[in-house]
């Protein structure tokens, strides 16, 4: 039994048989309506943004290329310019490595030009050696040959002063015996031993004067004499000395291989 409010003037309204007020039909009516229209328009546009992901693949994927292609063009131009600074610096040093040999070649050059110099100076200072060898043998000779000059002038004032005296005979033929005046010097040796005949000394020399002249009959008999009087006076070292040169020239086959024979060495002072 339902109660009524005794103080309403109209009676209560009937119940909905469905529960919906009409306000709720249409806000029902217009969320279905809607939804479909969400979903049509969802539908519409992942239909329409569908093929995008695609689209910008290759787009991106043609970006990537030209990008691709831009540094690749940018990096032929590098290794480009990189190659001609190369050719550049090798032909530059192939200029230099050619510079250097020709360097090369003239100091080559240049040294042997020194080299053979050098082996000039030096023959040159060999030659100026023996020059100056010769030059001081020649020198002595000079002096030896002044010195026996010297000599002579001395032994001939003495003679001119004394004329008996034979040591001063003796002295000046062996100076000119030493000069290689044989002939002065058997002079000399003969007025000696004209003066005293037991001159030994001056009958050795003057063998060996007369030997130098080819006379080896006189050379072996004053050789002979020279050798008997040395023993005579005891003097047996110059005895034997003279009886052995006696004896070679005598056995000599000539007069040239006597002169080989005889040396000045042999000659007493």
């Amino acid at each position: 039994m339902q109660d009524f409010d005794l103080n309403s003037s109209s009676p209560p309204a009937a119940a909905n048989p469905r529960g919906f007020e009409p306000l709720e039909w249409g806000a029902t009516g217009l969320t279905v309506a809607l939804s479909i229209a969400a979903a049509a328009t969802q539908q519409a546009i992942l239909g329409a943004i569908a093929p995008l992901p695609l689209s910008l693949a290759v787009g991106l994927n043609l970006v990537s290329r030209k990008k691709l292609n831009a540094n690749l063009e940018r990096f032929a131009q590098q290794q480009q310019a990189q190659m001609g600074q190369m050719l550049e610096s090798q032909g530059t040093q192939q200029s230099n490595l050619a510079n250097l040999t020709l360097a090369l070649s003239q100091v080559r050059d240049r040294l042997e030009d020194v080299q053979q110099q050098v082996q000039a100076l030096n023959q040159g200072t060999r030659d100026l050696h023996d020059y100056t060898r010769i030059l001081d043998t020649e020198q002595k000779q000079i002096e030896e040959m002044l010195d026996c000059l010297r000599e002579i002038e001395k032994n001939t004032q003495v003679i001119q002063t004394d004329p008996s005296h034979a040591k001063a005979y003796y002295n000046r033929g062996l100076t000119h015996q030493r000069l290689g005046d044989a002939e002065a010097a058997v002079v000399d040796y003969s007025e000696a031993i004209r003066i005293n005949n037991t001159y030994a000394k001056a009958y050795h020399n003057r063998g060996v004067a007369r030997s130098t002249l080819g006379d080896r009959k006189g050379a072996v008999e004053d050789l002979r004499t020279a050798a008997k009087l040395f023993f005579e006076s005891g003097d047996i070292d110059s005895y034997q000395r003279a009886r052995d040169l006696a004896k070679r020239i005598h056995e000599v086959g000539s007069v040239d291989q006597a002169e080989k024979e005889v040396p000045l060495e042999l000659l007493f002072s």
